[in-house]
């Protein structure tokens, strides 16, 4: 059975992964939200204007009240560069799905596969979690070697499960790892 903790601040070396607040529209707009390179492989399009993203957070924030909302902003010295959330929980089977992003300039720095290894020990050792997975668009292997570097195994392919922003339909790459699989590396 899973303990249901609500998103709570994680701390790692570089890292502080936190809850959005209204106050992070323009660092979301100036770091991520609005670039066509993170969002290429992403169901959703780049935002267009700081009311949209300011929209998008009211939503997160109001659902924060439910203690099964797990949706943190990334954090690196004092500037929101990315999120990373629950995208879905399987209550019956205590396992959930995983999904991220951050923007352009803090890629291939290590810092996403450390908020998901972050994240990872949160679910599996406060919220009880017994698997955790993360899919990643096929032609986005740099998603998928986050997942590796976290030690997530290759489980099988989805044949056009993603239909991008752009119209275009993808395969989606799954990974996966148990709870006794994870060793945190924080």
């Amino acid at each position: 059975m899973l303990v249901h903790k609500g998103t709570q601040e994680l701390n790692t070396k570089r890292l502080k992964l936190r809850k959005y607040t209204l106050l992070d529209a323009a660092c979301m707009y100036k770091n991520y939200a609005t670039d066509e390179r993170v969002t290429k492989f992403l169901t959703w399009k780049p935002y267009k204007s700081i009311e949209d993203i300011e929209t998008f957070l009211s939503d997160v924030i109001n659902k924060y009240t439910c203690r099964s909302v797990y949706h943190w902003a990334i954090e690196i010295n004092n500037e929101i560069i990315g999120g990373i959330s629950t995208v879905s929980i399987d209550e019956k089977n205590n396992n959930c799905e995983l999904g991220y992003c951050i923007g352009y300039d803090y890629w291939n720095k290590g810092i996403t596969s450390e908020a998901l290894s972050a994240v990872m020990n949160f679910l599996f050792n406060e919220v009880g979690m017994h698997r955790i997975t993360a899919k990643h668009d096929i032609e986005n292997p740099a998603s998928g070697k986050v997942m590796q570097k976290c030690n997530m195994t290759y489980e099988g392919k989805l044949r056009e499960h993603y239909l991008r922003h752009d119209g275009t339909f993808s395969d989606a790459l799954v990974y996966g790892i148990l709870k006794n699989e994870f060793a945190c590396t924080l």
